[in-house]
């Protein structure tokens, strides 16, 4: 009989990558078949080599089926952009047929590579009771992924193509979640090592404020290197700007410029909607955002009802947002207020049920939205960070728009359905999917690493 834990986990396909347990499915076969405890210590040596080649084997054979993926989508864009996505006549890649749900790839991934790095530090084809997980294979993807544009920079502009643009998540991305970034971040002096090397730097986050100083307490350690730094031109520093509110609201750093703390000679600088926005985003109108927003909030009240919720659980309005977030109670045993806050069953059914509510809506028909579990609250944003990042490669360089395999977003929350905001990166440029800000250093180490 299986285990709570083992039943409630297969019930969440909304949590799962299709992909990844694709490849958990045929790294699998040689686990059970030849990870094998053996009687001698010479015996248990060979079974590992023979495991590693086998699952190197698998890696190399997907490494290839990307590469088909790559050529046969650029072969048949236009047909493919002309049909709809449900229409049986698509052509469609061999990975595609595997994998249905499979999104696009920009660069190429040398997987069986990425997989002997990862062994050689996760031992994985030395486990006997353990089969390759969820984890080894994310780690496997974006070591792989770092790979390649390691190798496009040696390559250089000429030859390779390099990456132009990085854009990160916040929370549990940069800092932990609700924290911020303060001046000992090891992050910090990464991200000034990205801007040093001619790299443009985004900040994708779903905090959604319309002025500059929330923003500015949030990466307080961050301006304050940035401003103190002797190495980085003018220009280099820039090239650093923060897209809130998945893509409503865009500053961009200017050492020279008053911020909203006119003590301060540096910050954050606000632009306009209409000088950085695309078409689409620019043809949403304020009544059309509005009428999404109110179905929005009335689904959530309508489920803040249903679920029985605390009064003291508030649903929060913005501009472009709304959400249900934890709440304060007063404790008159503990003399102090306490937190109220929702389960994770309670969280899952709101983000889903909103999602879903919303998709079906008549006001979902023009504009575009997303709705994310944040961990301790749920949120509907208008727009998405598809739309987001793209706003960035135009606007860095509007002549010469980065490209999808120019491009680089580090986030935690990609998985496939409702629950995740950074899943819809995936459509504007490659992709890493990392678990904490620990992650997010160790990958950026190894990317600005000429190894």
């Amino acid at each position: 009989m299986s285990s709570r834990y083992r039943v409630e986990y297969h019930l969440k396909s909304h949590r799962k990558d299709e992909f990844i347990e694709w490849i958990k499915g045929l790294l699998a076969t040689p686990f059970v078949l030849h990870a094998v405890s053996p009687g001698a210590e010479d015996d248990d040596l060979t079974t590992t080599q023979r495991v590693k080649s086998k699952y190197a084997d698998i890696l190399k054979d997907i490494e290839l089926l990307i590469l088909n993926k790559i050529e046969f989508d650029l072969n048949h864009e236009e047909l493919i952009g002309s049909l709809p996505m449900e229409n049986a006549m698509t052509p469609k890649s061999r990975l595609n047929m595997l994998v249905p749900s499979i999104g696009p790839f920009f660069t190429p991934l040398p997987l069986e590579r990425a997989f002997l790095w990862e062994d050689s530090q996760r031992a994985i084809s030395s486990r006997r009771m353990i089969a390759p997980s969820f984890n080894d294979v994310r780690h496997i993807l974006n070591t792989a992924q770092v790979l390649h544009f390691v190798k496009q920079k040696k390559l250089g502009p000429r030859i390779g193509k390099p990456l132009r643009m990085v854009t990160f998540d916040g929370d549990v991305t940069l800092y932990e979640d609700g924290g911020s970034l303060n001046d000992t971040n090891p992050v910090i002096p990464l991200i000034l090592e990205l801007l040093r090397s001619d790299i443009y730097v985004g900040i994708v986050t779903a905090a959604g404020y319309d002025e500059a100083k929330s923003y500015e307490e949030r990466l307080e350690g961050l301006m304050n290197k940035l401003h103190e730094s002797t190495v980085l031109t003018p220009e280099q520093k820039s090239h650093l700007s923060v897209m809130g509110g998945e893509c409503n609201y865009l500053f961009r750093y200017c050492d020279n410029c008053l911020s909203e703390e006119e003590s301060k000679p540096y910050g954050l600088v606000y632009f306009h909607r209409e000088t950085w926005a695309l078409e689409e985003i620019k043809n949403w109108t304020k009544p059309e955002m509005d009428k999404l927003l109110d179905f929005a909030e009335k689904t959530l009240n309508t489920l803040k009802s249903r679920l029985s919720l605390p009064s003291e659980i508030p649903i929060i309005r913005k501009k472009r947002a709304v959400g249900i977030v934890p709440g304060v109670v007063y404790d008159p045993n503990l003399e102090k207020h306490v937190p109220v806050k929702l389960s994770r069953e309670q969280l899952e059914e709101i983000v889903l049920t909103l999602q879903n509510t919303i998709a079906n809506s008549p006001t979902s028909r023009n504009v575009k939205f997303s709705c994310f579990d944040g961990g301790s609250d749920v949120w509907c944003d208008i727009g998405d960070k598809n739309l987001g990042i793209q706003c960035l490669q135009h606007f860095f360089d509007p002549e010469n728009p980065i490209k999808p395999y120019e491009t680089l977003h580090v986030g935690d929350q990609f998985a496939p359905m409702g629950s995740a905001n950074d899943f819809k990166a995936r459509l504007a440029g490659s992709t890493l999917w990392i678990a904490s800000p620990s992650e997010t250093v160790d990958v950026l180490r190894r990317l600005l690493s000429d190894d």
